[in-house]
């Protein structure tokens, strides 16, 4: 990713993170529910509807960006996982 790239998806978590704290979300077992092979890692097209059901607003370039970042091993995979744990800084949850 380039430098502009990581600076807009650093904003994006940032809004995200502040969303998800003042909700009190745990958006963690929502991506636990769809993976049923329990690999940490969901389709892209799934990590997105979870986040429009929890009404977790993103942009189609914050998507992409967060895709090319968090891309699991297969093209249309996200790793729910490392995302998780990089939002939680994000979000005001150190543990």
């Amino acid at each position: 990713m380039t430098d502009s790239e990581e600076n807009e998806l650093q904003a994006a978590l940032e809004r995200i993170g502040t969303d998800v704290r003042h909700r009190r979300l745990l958006i963690k077992p929502f991506f636990q529910d769809k993976d049923k092979s329990n690999s940490g890692f969901v389709k892209n097209t799934r990590f997105r509807s979870i986040f429009d059901n929890q009404k977790l607003w993103i942009t189609d370039r914050e998507f992409y960006l967060i895709n090319r970042r968090f891309q699991a091993g297969a093209a249309n995979e996200i790793n729910y996982v490392e995302f998780d744990f990089v939002l939680r800084k994000f979000s005001g949850d150190r543990e």
